[in-house]
């Protein structure tokens, strides 16, 4: 079986998870496997600078990396379904974000239970702009239903940010300036 699938919206979020995994649980490198999943991300050449530095940072450390497509419309779709309201009168952490977070991590456990992975997380879960608790709370539920286990972090969310921009720095990783949907793009 393989070991952990790693849900990653970008290069900067994982880099101190793939620290910690690598350089603090001696996590060995053939068990992590990054999954770029980010079907939120706007524009397309948005999600390309984001696929193309998560591609970078696997290639740096020797980590299996899948690609999990990119389907915005999908997404879209996803959210009117469920959301009463235009998805841009929602603000940041609002249900907008909370379906946004079962979406990708429902495809995320799909894929891990698909391809015999014993157990998954995401970088969101160390995220200090993001209410990791319910993100949490749904990873555990994923995993109870997938008989798979949800992997978090004791990571500070502060420290790991600041390991992120370390990191970033180190390796002249891409930093973008939004969480990735056209709904948290900061005004022009």
């Amino acid at each position: 079986m393989n070991g952990l699938l790693l849900n990653v919206c970008c290069a900067p979020c994982a880099l101190p998870i793939i620290d910690h995994l690598l350089a603090v649980e001696r996590l060995p490198i053939g068990s992590l496997a990054l999954y770029f999943y980010g079907p939120n991300i706007f524009p397309e050449a948005e999600y390309l600078k984001r696929l193309e530095e998560t591609r970078r940072i696997a290639v740096q450390y020797g980590l299996e990396f899948v690609e999990g497509g990119y389907d915005h419309n999908s997404w879209l779709t996803y959210l009117k379904e469920r959301l009463d309201a235009p998805l841009e009168s929602y603000g940041e952490n609002s249900e907008r974000c909370q379906l946004c977070f079962k979406f990708r991590l429902l495809t995320t456990a799909e894929y891990a239970a698909e391809n015999n992975f014993q157990e998954f997380a995401t970088t969101l879960s160390v995220s200090r702009f993001k209410d990791t608790t319910a993100i949490n709370d749904f990873g555990e539920e994923l995993a109870r239903e997938s008989k798979l286990k949800y992997r978090t972090f004791p990571l500070d969310a502060d420290e790991a940010h600041k390991k992120g921009l370390e990191l970033s720095r180190q390796y002249g990783v891409y930093r973008q300036k939004y969480c990735g949907c056209e709904f948290s793009l900061p005004p022009t």
